[in-house]
């Protein structure tokens, strides 16, 4: 069997076949194998080049320095035991208790009055009118000469009247016949605390009420002295009554048995929230 030569041509020439072919495409696949062999063979030589560099390196310093660590570079780890802290006791704030102000209810002077029985009368018989022709009428029979002068009385200009008792002008009452009033009563006492007393700032942000009771004098001018609390609710509500009190004008004087008077007079002043 004889064989036949395969033909003597690429791939490139079958597609090519028929069609210029001194340049363009047909010239780049023609060189394309030449160009992948250059760029082979320069890889290589590259890559040859850098190992031959690098060995050439490591044998010119064959004899490096020795490599020492200084006792500075030694770090030495102790163990440190900490102390034990003692836990902190939280303490509770002191928290002060508002004192609980019970509202006094209004009250009303009262005083007891004795009823003493009247003294029983002396029935005494009514001498005879005729007797008095020789001797003159006195307190007691006595002896005596008729004719002569009556001896006068002796007048004590400092005697004491009945039995009304001269005021001292130091003494106090608490009660008397006629108690001292304010001008225009006391309707208008009140109508004139109700304007001018104030409730402090203090007194309301601490929610305070209740009754101050306030105890004066009312001399015999009528003038008010000796000013003093009895009862207070705090927040200053003392201070205020006293204020009050003082801004006052005359009263009209206690009197006992038609003479002025030094009185002490007891008043009530309400603070409420709700008013």
């Amino acid at each position: 069997m004889k064989l036949l030569p395969a033909p003597d041509y690429s791939l490139d020439d079958i597609v090519f076949e028929g069609r210029h072919q001194a340049y363009g495409a047909f010239a780049i696949r023609k060189a394309y194998p030449q160009h992948v062999l250059k760029a082979t063979t320069y890889m290589f030589a590259a890559v040859g080049l850098l190992i031959a560099a690098a060995h050439g390196g490591l044998l010119l310093n064959s004899d490096p320095l020795p490599i020492t660590k200084s006792k500075k570079d030694i770090i030495q780890i102790e163990t440190v035991i900490l102390p034990k802290v003692k836990d902190r006791i939280m303490q509770q704030p002191i928290t002060k208790q508002l004192k609980q102000v019970i509202p006094a209810s209004a009250t009303k002077r009262s005083v007891t009055t004795q009823i003493v029985p009247n003294e029983t009368p002396v029935k005494e018989s009514v001498p005879d009118q005729t007797l008095f022709a020789e001797s003159e009428p006195g307190l007691q029979d006595a002896l005596g000469e008729p004719g002569t002068d009556v001896i006068p009385a002796v007048v004590n200009s400092g005697s004491i009247a009945g039995s009304e008792i001269a005021d001292s002008g130091t003494e106090i009452r608490d009660f008397v016949e006629r108690m001292p009033e304010f001008p225009g009563g006391m309707k208008k006492m009140y109508e004139f605390i109700r304007q001018n007393l104030r409730y402090l700032n203090e007194a309301r942000r601490l929610g305070l009420e209740g009754t101050v009771v306030v105890t004066f004098v009312i001399d015999k001018a009528g003038y008010i002295s000796d000013i003093k609390v009895i009862k207070d609710v705090g927040g200053g509500t003392a201070e205020e009554a006293i204020r009050v009190i003082r801004s006052m004008k005359p009263w009209q004087p206690g009197r006992q048995n038609g003479q002025p008077v030094s009185v002490r007079f007891t008043l009530p002043l309400r603070f409420s929230l709700a008013l």
